[in-house]
């Protein structure tokens, strides 16, 4: 039987540290009692998990086409526009599957492109909270954010500050980042239990290398102009330092992720987090 009422969770690491593992394993431990959980992002949102809903959907997705489009902000890979690569209608664009098929990098990225997708994506979470993530954990469901909404938004901010092509001066792009804080601290998108994985980039690094995957879009500073292993970690590092600071100012429970099992950090989050919110203390 489901929890008479559900929660909402968040989390916060490094691309690479395990996080949809660690949820997997979760979701399996709250079935054994009858909760569900759902996993809520733009990604899967576009794929229409949870079910899709007349509103906000058709926005979700449009806004999904101009994101990419602003990410980018008007740089070329191989003389050739990125921006004449994105249709101008969602289906269009869904087919490509942006993630999977376009560039790490592009040459003459403009820091007011990744500068507006970030306050784009930022705007955006305050739809996906009240139209999707409220309502879901009202009726009895654990919703996780895998990614809370802070890291995507400034992982584009933190490449706006990097651009060669300082459209925005770089103070002006940090003036954001410090405000963007301030907005994710804000109780309305704040989760019941939120969870900083506390790990290594250069363990996450090694062990998408071992798993045979290569680094994502804006996952490193390559829409920057800088490549390779070192630009992964530059940007992951200077993530997990906000990271850090802020999961401390909101009053987030830190994990150690170390060389711990996926197992046993599931443990210490539904043992010590999750069951006495859901079922009372001694669950």
């Amino acid at each position: 039987m489901n929890a008479a009422t559900g929660l909402r969770v968040a989390m916060l690491g490094p691309d690479g540290i395990g996080k949809t593992t660690l949820t997997e394993a979760i979701r399996d431990r709250l079935a054994e009692r009858g909760v569900e959980l759902d996993v809520v992002s733009w990604r899967r949102l576009i794929d229409g998990r949870p079910a899709p809903r007349p509103y906000p959907q058709t926005a979700v997705e449009q806004l999904w086409v101009e994101d990419w489009r602003l990410l980018y902000g008007g740089g070329t890979v191989q003389q050739s526009s990125v921006d004449e690569r994105i249709p101008r209608t969602f289906d269009e664009f869904a087919a490509l599957r942006a993630e999977e098929t376009f560039p790490l990098g592009a040459q003459g990225v403009r820091s007011s492109g990744p500068l507006a997708s970030g306050l784009v994506e930022a705007a955006l979470d305050f739809v996906i909270e009240a139209e999707v993530v409220r309502p879901r954990a009202a009726e009895g469901v654990v919703v996780v954010r895998e990614s809370y909404g802070y890291k995507p938004v400034l992982k584009a901010l933190l490449i706006a500050a990097a651009c060669q092509e300082d459209t925005v001066p770089s103070e002006v792009v940090q003036r954001m980042v410090e405000r963007v804080t301030d907005i994710y601290a804000d109780p309305f998108l704040q989760p019941d239990v939120g969870i900083l994985l506390d790990g290594d980039p250069g363990t996450a690094h090694a062990r998408r290398s071992l798993q045979g995957r290569g680094v994502g879009v804006a996952e490193d500073y390559a829409l920057s102009g800088r490549e390779g292993a070192q630009s992964f970690l530059s940007l992951q590092e200077e993530c997990t330092a906000h990271f850090t600071k802020a999961a401390a100012d909101w009053g987030w429970y830190r994990l150690a992720v170390g060389e711990r099992t996926p197992e046993s950090l599931c443990d210490e989050i539904v043992d010590g987090l999750l069951a006495p919110r859901l079922w009372g203390e001694g669950a």
